[in-house]
């Protein structure tokens, strides 16, 4: 295995916990930010007081993350969608210009 795919280990904190994860030097930072986003929508999930232990508020923090997952990639597709459109409006109106 080369440098570039050993994995190292990594502790995060989430809810006062600490995991050992193993992951690239090179997803090291991204995995310390996806870590500390996870912690704080749990936080505000248990802090919301209605959900009680750790695997329901991981459940429903993870709920949360899928939702917000499935909106984005909705809003993405909308706008790539339109960015095509606008972009065979403008070629045709290339098209027509350069044939005049």
């Amino acid at each position: 295995m080369d440098d570039n795919n050993k994995k190292i280990p990594v502790t995060v904190k989430i809810l006062n916990q600490n995991y050992d994860i193993f992951c690239r030097e090179d997803e090291k930072d991204t995995l310390f930010n996806s870590a500390e986003l996870l912690n704080d929508k749990m936080m505000k999930t248990k802090a919301e007081g209605k959900t009680i232990g750790l695997d329901r508020i991981a459940v429903i923090s993870a709920l949360n993350f899928a939702n917000d997952s499935l909106r984005h990639k909705d809003i993405t597709n909308k706008l790539n969608s339109t960015i095509k459109q606008k972009i065979l409006d403008l070629n045709e109106k290339i098209d027509s210009l350069l044939q005049n």
